[in-house]
């Protein structure tokens, strides 16, 4: 019997260790596995910044007077457009179904003389909005949105023209001035951060923040661009540029969005059009 229980010992003791090698084997294999769409953010920056082609697959006509179109951004059902009614001398944020582009609503952002929306980002909480004098060097207030009900719920005043904003999603808002001649950074209070001259002569109309770099949409005479620029240093990480379509305009001339496609708004009413790209 004693040599019986020290042989069931030992095989107890060899079993043990044998599962023991059995559970460790695959946990390096899946500790080290990230499965696409993990960080989508991540996913389509490196699909944009290793990718330069560019595949229309549709054009949505908005169904409504759109005026003088500015900065554009969409969520799961909306698409958002900022415009501005130059003879009424109004600005307006609209809200759209994008299922039909119909009107969902809209909200006047009229405020004296600023009546200039600009390039606007959701960051997931609020609709980040400029809304400027109609003049360069002039001054603008800054405004967070409920996207639900058009409400105002943050705001702070910028003293210049700033044409296009940006939100990291957590403590920092990036915005360009009249034709991008500096780039701006503020907390969410308002506490400007940092001023800087643009990397570039491009004049961006609008601006993501996207998997920690800044896509800025633009042109500069008939050349449309999106430019990549860090916003950490302040430097041009990639260019990517355009091609011509059939509009009045160039892709990049007012809105742009990204989520993995590229979504452009180049042309004023009663023609305005949200034009859908792949990324080859």
């Amino acid at each position: 019997m004693p040599i019986l229980g020290e042989i069931m010992l030992r095989t107890i003791v060899i079993f043990n260790q044998v599962l023991l090698i059995l559970l460790l084997i695959p946990l390096p294999l899946i500790v080290g596995c990230r499965t696409s769409g993990e960080n989508p953010a991540e996913d389509a920056l490196s699909v944009l910044l290793h990718s330069g082609d560019l595949e229309l697959i549709d054009e949505v006509p908005l169904r409504f007077e759109t005026h003088h179109v500015q900065g554009l951004d969409l969520t799961e059902q909306f698409y958002f457009v900022t415009a501005v009614d130059k003879e009424q001398k109004q600005g307006w944020l609209f809200k759209i179904h994008k299922h039909n582009a119909s009107l969902h609503s809209k909200k006047e952002l009229t405020d004296g003389t600023l009546i200039h929306p600009g390039g606007v980002q959701f960051d997931g909480r609020y609709l980040w909005v400029p809304n400027a004098e109609y003049r360069r060097e002039s001054r603008t207030t800054i405004y967070g949105v409920d996207p639900n009900s058009l409400e105002i719920r943050r705001s702070f005043p910028v003293d210049d023209h700033i044409g296009a904003i940006a939100s990291d999603g957590k403590n920092h808002l990036h915005g360009v001035n009249w034709d991008a001649l500096h780039f701006y950074t503020w907390d969410l209070d308002g506490r400007r951060i940092n001023k800087v001259d643009s990397p570039t002569s491009i004049a961006y109309q609008d601006i993501k923040y996207f998997g920690g770099k800044l896509l800025c949409s633009g042109h500069k005479g008939d050349d449309s661009v999106i430019d990549i620029i860090d916003p950490e240093n302040c430097t041009l990480v990639k260019r990517i540029n355009l091609p011509r379509y059939d509009r009045k305009n160039t892709l990049s001339r007012e809105g742009m969005s990204f989520n993995g496609n590229l979504y452009f708004l180049p042309d004023d009413g009663p023609d305005s059009h949200i034009m859908i790209f792949t990324l080859d």
